[in-house]
């Protein structure tokens, strides 16, 4: 199964197992009158959304590149994660205000029966399954939209784990005021992870690299110590697009050497460094004389 239908059935699995989770909490909060288990059923909810939205994104990113888009389409999952921070942002701010509203006036009318621990339990359970699921197919896929979904089911256990303590807590103390503080609580955590997703998403948006992705360019000056005709490497720019890597080098030679020769010698390394990793989708070598000197915009060189 290629990567794009393996996103796409992660999707699906989101959708229908989110759709279920939600339905029997929102319900479960409109008849128990509970403001936490309402909470979080909506916050399940835009998780059925958010899958909606990675489905669209893996058929988009899955097209090759084109005239208007010459470095393909991987960057429309960072563009997802975006829409998916925007939408969790909006859902926990409007739960927010309303739970702070409800706890100062005091209207609160609560009935936790069985059924509504069995639905909080479930939910977690349930939570838990999508979140190891999600996690483990975007890490392995390298999906940036997949993990984000995966983070954002990881507070969702979180939530469900805390409602379902202070339900506990609301049922044998009598702390009915306490639905109110929990919906507080979720609200507080739907807009941390949208402040978490949006700024991954700007970070790769922005061609950010991340510390753990920074071991290219190792292997990049690697390669090129195996070439002695090869001087000064410099000028090393790498920009990840989705999954793949797109890499431009500036190299210093012979100045005698002909331009056949020089050619001849950027195709073995260019067929040498992309040997050595298969998340690299394309490189570009510029060749320059031995010494020459001029004013060059930012790149990585050997031991910087």
């Amino acid at each position: 199964m290629e990567r794009h239908d393996e996103i796409k059935k992660g999707a699906w699995v989101g959708i229908v197992g989110n759709t279920a989770l939600a339905l029997l909490k929102v319900i479960t909060g409109l008849f128990t009158g509970s403001y936490a288990i309402l909470a979080d059923g909506i916050d399940t909810s835009t998780d059925i959304f958010t899958s909606f939205v990675i489905l669209l994104s893996a058929r988009i990113s899955g097209k090759p590149p084109d005239r208007t888009h010459p470095y393909g389409h991987g960057r429309v999952e960072a563009v997802a994660s975006k829409i998916i921070s925007f939408i969790m942002f909006y859902a926990g701010a409007s739960l927010l205000l309303e739970s702070i509203k409800r706890l100062i006036t005091g209207e609160i009318s609560l009935e936790l029966t069985f059924p509504a621990f069995f639905v909080v339990g479930a939910s977690a359970a349930g939570k838990t399954f999508l979140f190891l699921y999600k996690l483990s197919l975007g890490k392995r896929l390298n999906s940036l939209a997949t993990i984000s979904d995966a983070l954002n089911m990881r507070n969702d256990i979180m939530i469900s784990g805390a409602v379902l303590a202070g339900m506990i807590a609301m049922k044998t103390l009598g702390w009915w005021w306490l639905d109110s503080v929990l919906a507080i609580f979720v609200s507080i955590m739907i807009l941390r992870t949208s402040f978490q997703i949006f700024y991954e998403a700007a970070f790769e948006l922005m061609d950010g690299m991340k510390e753990s992705e920074l071991d290219i360019y190792t292997d990049i000056f690697r390669v090129l110590e195996k070439f002695p005709d090869v001087h000064n490497p410099h000028r090393v720019r790498v920009r990840k697009v989705g999954t793949k890597y797109y890499i431009e080098m500036d190299i210093e030679v012979d100045g005698s050497m002909t331009v056949e020769d020089a050619h001849d010698l950027t195709v073995k390394i260019r067929e040498e460094i992309m040997s050595k990793r298969d998340d690299i989708e394309d490189l570009t070598i510029h060749v320059e004389p031995l010494g020459n000197v001029e004013k060059e915009g930012f790149g990585v060189k050997k031991g910087v």
